[in-house]
């Protein structure tokens, strides 16, 4: 049955301006949003296992959220800095979850750049490859019914890859970096600050652990979005 949309007295007149929103307007939301984005805040943040870091609060951005740059140690911003663009993940960085490498790629990160002259490690507002944390939850249950990583994201109605990381350079600007060498097994982070002007000098791997329950999510990541990773250490764990 038709339903009429109820809208507040002198409303109605409006409504066509309202839904209609010019392309370029949205083309260029996203630039707009990365312009917004300022430091907030900043402190001396010892870490386990790194003491000498420095926590750096940025505002603004995609989503308007909190993103966090974390310096680790006296990087020399003169010279090409390491950095780790690592995408929030409540189950694998907090809770140690088995389910992905997250946890294992985060602090091995760190203790990289602990002991390798430091480096700056971008903690971005990013759950679940941008769907939130409820609709990665709501993939981890269809994947526990056969579906892979990115086939589940498909039924919930989203793309394979929703984050961006524009906004992530502009935060590397700020601090001063401009030069990187970038550690990350995804090609498409490497890509994305080259199209935004940094100099990416070299890219490694950031591997973690393979197990029974992560080894599908980590094949399918390589076979599916081109991720890098040691084919002898891949080989050997699916022979496991």
């Amino acid at each position: 049955m038709h339903q009429s949309l109820l809208v507040a007295p002198g409303v109605e007149a409006l409504l066509p301006g309202l839904l209609s929103v010019a392309l370029s307007n949205l083309r260029g939301y996203r630039a707009a949003r990365a312009a917004s984005l300022r430091i907030v805040g900043r402190a001396p943040t010892p870490l386990e296992g790194a003491p000498n870091s420095e926590f750096v609060i940025f505002r603004g951005g995609e989503g308007l959220r909190d993103q966090v740059a974390i310096i680790v140690g006296k990087p020399d911003f003169a010279q090409p800095v390491t950095v780790r663009l690592h995408s929030a993940c409540l189950t694998g960085d907090l809770f140690g979850s088995l389910k992905c490498d997250c946890g294992d790629q985060l602090r091995g990160s760190v203790r990289d750049m602990t002991t390798n002259g430091g480096g700056v490690l971008l903690y971005l507002d990013q759950e679940g490859r941008g769907n939130g944390l409820s609709n990665k939850i709501r993939a981890y249950d269809l994947q526990a019914r056969g579906y892979d990583t990115y086939d589940a994201d498909e039924v919930l109605g989203f793309p394979h890859d929703q984050r961006g990381f524009d906004f992530a350079a502009d935060m590397l600007k700020q601090l001063g970096v401009v030069r990187v060498r970038v550690m990350t097994n995804n090609p498409a982070k490497i890509v994305a600050l080259q199209d935004v002007g940094l100099d990416v000098v070299s890219d490694h791997r950031v591997l973690g652990r393979w197990n029974d329950h992560n080894r599908r999510y980590l094949a399918a990541k390589r076979d599916r979005a081109g991720h890098f990773f040691d084919q002898d250490l891949i080989g050997a764990a699916e022979e496991q």
